[in-house]
């Protein structure tokens, strides 16, 4: 800046490139989920689930039947729309809810089944 307090046209310019740039690549939101969807990010839906005692199985990766009915069970529970798919505003609201899953949670030891 200049001592009046006006930037230069170096900086305007750079300001200007920033926010196009941030218009151009917005941020990634996360992912709509819902039966038959599979991976890690249903992986990680399961473990914060299982963190509130509403799913009861080890994560799988796999959206099916249970995997809806946990998230049915969240939604109800925190006064959001009850679908069964996992929306961004639910992601928003478990994540609250919840920590980070470890690896551990995320792939227990397969022989406690």
């Amino acid at each position: 800046m200049r001592r009046n307090g006006r930037r230069g046209p170096a900086v305007a310019m750079a300001l200007a490139a920033l926010a196009l740039a941030a218009a151009c690549h917005p941020a990634k939101a996360a992912p709509v989920l819902a039966p038959g969807a599979h991976g890690p990010a249903v992986r990680d839906l399961q473990a914060r689930l299982a963190q509130l005692g509403l799913f009861r199985r080890n994560p799988t990766g796999r959206y099916a039947t249970e995997t809806a009915t946990a998230v049915r069970t969240f939604q109800h529970q925190a006064g959001l729309p009850t679908t069964g798919t996992y929306t961004t505003a639910d992601r928003t609201a478990l994540t609250s809810r919840t920590r980070k899953p470890h690896h551990s949670a995320l792939f227990p030891d397969r022989s406690d089944n």
